[in-house]
């Protein structure tokens, strides 16, 4: 039997085994995917933070699956170091844990202790990851074609897509060497912010299938008791928290994408991040686009927001221009006679994905990205403390931001000098559209978002006004002819009664029936 029927049975079998079709409790589905390995752990990571297409207590189950993974046995570890240092492990670390102190779908992280004497935190990947995703991730689309499913879930999620983003994302967290670049650019963009902590890496002792960075010895950002216990005031920790992560998406346009619990410390009253494999990096386009989509939803601005949210469409779908406008004002009205600040940040995240599946646009894979971050870093902010909002903590950077910066200033000074330029080109640009037309060279290109119906509207008229253009030549032509005592005489005349006759009624007839529609 061949790797795909093998892999294919043992699927079978751990679904037979948890009994699905009887037991379809949100324990059991978890307790599947765990047996059912990396790629389905994956994919239940991401779907955790979708409450838009899972229930809510299943979304909680799948939250386990981030760090509460089953790990691999120290003689795997221990074989995958070896071959990584070339047998010379004891030449680089004292001593390493056996037990993992974190273990998730794509690697394990073990305490560790270097030859320097620094204590270190060992993250090492799954034996045989790679090839075992690729062949899951290819025998999920299979299947989801065999079984058409994703025509019956077509109008819930994209499953093929769902697939994909899971082995894209997965493809880039399993480079380690990637990792460590992160955290180290990461680390650049924060080491002047003084509540934060940016973690150290060893890039001279990891691999592309080892990582080794400096432990953290301290709670995590949940820990409630124990950082209340040491003094710390939550709401404080909260509103740095979100306040920062506004910062990485809008100032840096390089966030963490995974920012769970889990992933967050506190250590000595500064935030420290873990884990760097899922990181989103905004284009300068995109982010542009992305603040001024912001400002337009503080502003209430439903043209602006529609505008934006068509231009950022990766899709190839027609848009119903006046669907898209009404589904915003729903949204935008729904929280009327809500402060923005204080807006339930998830719900309304979950209504845009909504809006978005409803209208059929695709957002570029970077923005996706951050929505779902802001979605899961919401969920952390309930979790230490519920009065932190933040639309609040959005909407005071927004009021607070310095536009007068030398960025801001420079792409004010292109512009001016590329509308100047534009303006001096007018007389031209003015005498070559009249060239065009004169020549007949001139064609316009009209998009049009309402509907395929206004496009041809506009087409019959156009055909109607080229015929009304005709028919008038032709009856000034015969008011010449007649004018100059030569229409008895001439065979001109004739001709041109007759097609002006049939024009005319053709064009009746077109208006007409453009009527009764």
């Amino acid at each position: 039997m061949s790797s795909e029927g093998n892999r294919l049975k043992e699927i079978i079998d751990v679904i037979r085994e948890h009994n699905l079709i009887k037991d379809q409790s949100p324990e059991n589905i978890r307790s599947m995917i765990e047996d059912l390995g990396p790629t389905f752990v994956k994919m239940g990571q991401i779907l955790s933070s979708r409450g838009d297409l899972i229930p809510r207590d299943l979304c909680e189950e799948l939250k386990k699956l981030r760090c509460a993974v089953k790990p691999m046995s120290y003689e795997e570890v221990e074989e995958i170091l070896n071959r990584e240092y070339n047998g010379h492990v004891n030449d680089i670390f004292v001593s390493i844990e056996e037990t993992p102190i974190g273990s998730a779908s794509i690697a394990q992280t073990h305490k560790g202790m270097l030859k320097t004497g620094e204590t270190v935190a060992i993250k090492v990947q799954r034996k045989d990851i790679y090839q075992m995703m690729t062949l899951d991730a290819k025998l999920l689309k299979r299947t989801i074609s065999i079984l058409k499913l994703d025509k019956f879930f077509g109008n819930v999620a994209d499953l093929k897509a769902i697939v994909d983003e899971m082995y894209e994302s997965a493809k880039e967290e399993m480079d380690f060497i990637i990792e460590a670049n992160h955290i180290e650019e990461f680390k650049r963009n924060n080491d002047d912010i003084l509540y934060i902590k940016p973690l150290s890496v060893y890039k001279e002792f990891s691999t592309p299938y080892v990582l080794v960075m400096e432990y953290i010895d301290a709670p995590f950002i949940n820990d409630k008791k124990t950082l209340l216990e040491q003094g710390y005031d939550m709401e404080e920790i909260g509103s740095k928290l979100a306040d920062h992560y506004m910062k990485q998406a809008i100032d840096d346009g390089f966030y963490h994408a995974d920012p769970h619990s889990d992933n967050i410390k506190i250590q000595d009253g500064k935030i420290v991040y873990l884990d760097f494999g899922m990181m989103g990096r905004l284009s300068a386009k995109n982010k542009e686009l992305l603040n001024r989509c912001v400002i337009a939803i503080i502003k209430n601005d439903i043209s602006e927001i529609a505008h934006l949210l068509t231009t950022l469409d990766t899709s190839r779908n027609s848009i119903d221009y006046r669907k898209l406008t009404r589904d915003i004002k729903k949204i935008l009205d729904k929280n009327g006679t809500t402060d923005i600040i204080d807006i339930d940040v998830k719900e309304f995240a979950l209504d845009m994905f909504d809006l978005l599946n409803s209208n059929k646009i695709t957002l570029p894979k970077d923005i996706s990205m951050l929505l779902r971050g802001i979605v899961v870093l919401e969920g952390v902010l309930e979790e230490i403390d519920p009065n932190i909002n933040l639309m609040r903590v959005l909407k005071n950077r927004f009021q607070n931001q310095n536009f007068l910066t030398k960025e801001n200033l420079e792409k004010l000074s292109l512009r001016f000098v590329e509308n100047a330029h534009d303006l001096l080109m007018i007389p031209g640009e003015t005498l070559s559209l009249l060239k065009g037309i004169n020549s007949g060279e001139l064609r316009f290109n009209v998009e049009l978002h309402d509907s395929e119906k206004r496009c041809n509207d506009t087409r019959h008229l156009f055909y109607q006004v080229i015929i009304a253009i005709l028919d008038l030549a032709l009856i000034v032509g015969i008011s010449i002819l007649m004018i100059t005592d030569q229409a008895s005489q001439s065979w001109l005349f004739y001709i041109y009664i007759t097609f002006a006759i049939i024009l005319t009624a053709w064009l009746f007839f077109q208006m007409i029936r453009q009527k009764r529609k």
